[in-house]
């Protein structure tokens, strides 16, 4: 009886100890299959969220400030009420420190595809305890050139907030086909997108 309780002992300890093997083997082929996936990822270069991407920054502190995009085609302008449309998706709303985990302030947009015709990009002061505040908005475009730096830098611009629940438009232009601006269309004329319907 002892000899076969020893026998069932071993092949017990036997088991558990093939079975780590194969766990620690298992972890380590995992370990190596993402390494090389990042690799793969960082020669590549990052995968834009989108085709036209806003971004929209102000300083650090308590300031919420809302991102408003529309294009063609959107039937409701996209902001923090309407987080996306049939051609915009609004990729971050920005509530200033609360949560957040760093002390970066920004909103970004996205489209999916690149659509010719007018675009209208808004920033609104949803809670500002300072003012003025002043936000940096930059449009980018995905060029989708494999192994190169796919954002292209479309235009940028500044606002100057001065009130609380100030809307102002931070740019207005026309997007050609293929993916750069009509000349002399870009423009800064107050256009309302906040909780606005075509």
């Amino acid at each position: 009886m002892n000899n076969e309780m020893e026998e069932l002992n071993g092949i017990a300890w036997r088991d558990v100890l093939m079975n780590t093997v194969i766990g620690f083997v298992c972890i380590i082929g995992v370990m190596a299959l993402m390494i090389t996936m990042k690799a793969k990822a960082e020669q590549e270069g990052a995968i834009p969220p989108g085709n036209l991407i806003v971004h929209a920054v102000w300083p650090s502190g308590d300031t919420d400030i809302d991102l408003w995009v529309n294009g063609p085609g959107e039937p409701v302008p996209v902001g923090y009420s309407n987080k996306g449309g049939l051609l915009w998706n609004l990729l971050r709303d920005d509530l200033g420190i609360q949560p957040d985990a760093t002390d970066i302030n920004y909103e970004d947009a996205a489209t999916r595809g690149v659509i010719g015709g007018e675009y209208t990009i808004n920033v609104h002061c949803y809670r500002c305890p300072t003012l003025p505040q002043k936000v940096d908005l930059e449009a980018s475009i995905n060029t989708g050139e494999p192994g190169k730096a796919s954002l292209k830098v479309l235009a940028t611009t500044h606002v100057t907030l001065v009130s609380a629940g100030q809307e102002a438009t931070g740019m207005n232009f026309i997007l050609r086909e293929d993916g750069t601006i009509e000349p002399n269309s870009l423009n800064q004329v107050f256009r309302p997108l906040r909780s606005g319907k075509k």
